[in-house]
């Protein structure tokens, strides 16, 4: 593979320092469909695009595919990593909450809960050949403004991923079964009540202290749940966890009762016995 080909375009160089916005676009050009193998937790928001290739992927330890051309969203945290691909033309970009706020900006364009912040339905959207060129256009426009900015440069990079994302979501509507995109927009429970999790999962545990932000009931959250397809609210909660502590355990070396404590649990056996449970293998033994 020619790493030659990997150019990266970047609005804020000093992205170790906190609250600095920062955003970048990578482009990977070859000449040939190469093999590419790679395994990370992602720090940031990410979005990639497969412009032309393909591959088996997992986000959070659960596969994937691509066939030609798809879109994919990472958020910080999400464990990603390439079990095969062989691309010819890729881009990912890339930007932290101080440039782009999923969570307040989800309001208005709906990406917090579908492209970000929901580890229970990955976002995987393919892209076909004739709606690529619109994708092709945002990223040469995000480049040329990076590569030579002019006033209001922030915002016109804003703009640009906006349009990204709201073309993104559009994808993932148009993909998914009617009835599902009907109950979606008649009611926003479940993407704000698995935001919600997201947020407080290590200090809230029970149904009912996310009933109580939602200012819902536990029976109706559970209802609202089960309309658009999803486990019950505990059963999220419980994944959200047991999801955390393989990430802990996969790529830190933190004991199991300091990852027990972490995760807000008093009784670190207790901890154990549920991610045995779970996953059929004790903390340590899926470590190893």
């Amino acid at each position: 593979m020619a790493l030659s080909a990997k150019d990266t375009y970047t609005f804020q160089t000093l992205k170790d320092q906190n609250n600095l916005p920062f955003f970048e676009v990578t482009a990977l050009h070859l000449d040939t469909h190469c093999i590419l193998n790679k395994n990370e937790v992602s720090e940031y928001y990410k979005i990639f695009w497969i412009a032309d290739g393909g591959g088996t992927y997992q986000i959070d330890f659960k596969e994937f595919q691509i066939k030609d051309s798809g879109i994919f969203c990472l958020s910080p945290g999400q464990v990603f990593s390439v079990q095969h691909e062989k691309a010819k033309q890729a881009y990912q970009i890339t930007f932290n909450k101080d440039f782009y706020c999923v969570e307040t900006h989800g309001k208005e364009i709906a990406c917090n809960g579908i492209l970000f912040n929901n580890v229970h339905r990955a976002s995987v959207v393919s892209v076909a050949t004739e709606e690529q060129a619109a994708f092709q256009t945002l990223i040469d426009q995000m480049i040329q403004e990076l590569q030579a900015k002019g006033n209001a440069h922030k915002d016109m990079l804003e703009t640009y991923l906006r349009l990204f994302l709201i073309k993104t979501l559009r994808l993932v509507d148009a993909q998914r079964p009617d009835q599902e995109i009907a109950n979606s927009n008649l009611d926003k429970t479940a993407e704000t009540f698995i935001a919600l999790v997201e947020k407080h999962f290590r200090e809230e545990h029970t149904v009912t202290g996310y009933a109580e932000k939602l200012f819902i009931s536990p029976k109706s959250l559970s209802k609202r749940l089960n309309t658009q397809g999803y486990a019950t609210p505990l059963q999220i909660i419980k994944d959200r966890l047991i999801l955390e502590a393989k990430r802990q355990l996969k790529f830190t070396n933190k004991t199991v009762k300091e990852i027990a404590f972490e995760l807000g649990f008093d009784d670190p056996a207790y901890f154990s016995r549920l991610f045995s449970k779970s996953t059929g293998n004790s903390p340590s033994q899926y470590r190893e």
